[in-house]
């Protein structure tokens, strides 16, 4: 006598599942952050930051963004006293394998290969997003030069996670926006990648020589720590 009310309510919790709105995809900005300041040694805050050729410096206090620009390559050694070496077989910047033009790049504490000297200043311009394809590279890139929240161009070190996909934005300050509706912000970066041109095939360029003694440009970069003005962002 209990079967027709144990049918009513499997039937009852069936079309409440079948109601359900999906979930949603979670949203998060991988980061790679120092612990402390490497002006002032304190603790750093994580809505202020830098943003350099040898990647980003977490800060504690507005003033020490000049001093980080005055000394990259100091201040990286100090807030990244120790750097990891990724071997990775594939290159950051162009997806393509890593082979005999291989450039050595240091990034906030990661040593790793771009494919060719050609990728070395792409990596160096938009490290954040170079970072988080080097460490996570089962991660979908969008490849969406238009943001899907703006309309606006992208800009570099301005990328989401939605789900295991990689989208651009058109400012950091955008997030907020995007954890409003992450599953219809990632299907319009979809729908706009889809409708642009493709790029241009990678062209490897080999290493050149200099007078300082042929280095890699991508360790001369490291060593001069060309001074890139950053921008600290609050989030």
């Amino acid at each position: 006598m209990f079967r027709p009310f144990s049918s009513f309510m499997l039937a009852a919790a069936s079309l409440a599942a079948q109601s359900q709105t999906p979930a949603e995809p979670p949203v998060r900005v991988p980061t790679y952050p120092n612990s402390t300041c490497p002006i002032m040694g304190k603790k750093v805050s994580m809505s202020l930051f830098v943003d350099t050729d040898m990647g980003r410096f977490y800060l504690c206090c507005k003033p020490c963004v000049r001093k980080v620009l005055a000394d990259v390559p100091t201040a990286h050694k100090t807030a990244y006293p120790v750097v990891e070496d990724v071997a990775n077989e594939v290159c950051p910047v162009s997806g393509e394998p890593i082979g005999e033009h291989k450039v050595s790049v240091v990034l906030q504490g990661f040593r790793f290969s771009v494919c060719c000297a050609g990728c070395v200043e792409a990596a160096q311009k938009d490290t954040q997003l170079t970072l988080i394809k080097l460490r996570e590279p089962g991660l979908v890139v969008v490849g969406n030069r238009t943001c899907p929240i703006s309309g606006k161009p992208v800009v570099d070190n301005a990328v989401v996670v939605i789900g295991d996909n990689l989208v651009h934005l058109a400012s950091p300050r955008l997030l907020e926006d995007v954890e409003k509706a992450p599953a219809a912000t990632l299907a319009k970066a979809r729908e706009i990648a889809k409708a642009q041109p493709k790029p241009a095939p990678h062209r490897h360029v080999e290493k050149s020589e200099d007078k300082d003694g042929g280095k890699d440009k991508g360790d001369k970069g490291a060593e001069k720590g060309e001074e890139r003005a950053g921008e600290e962002v609050r989030r």
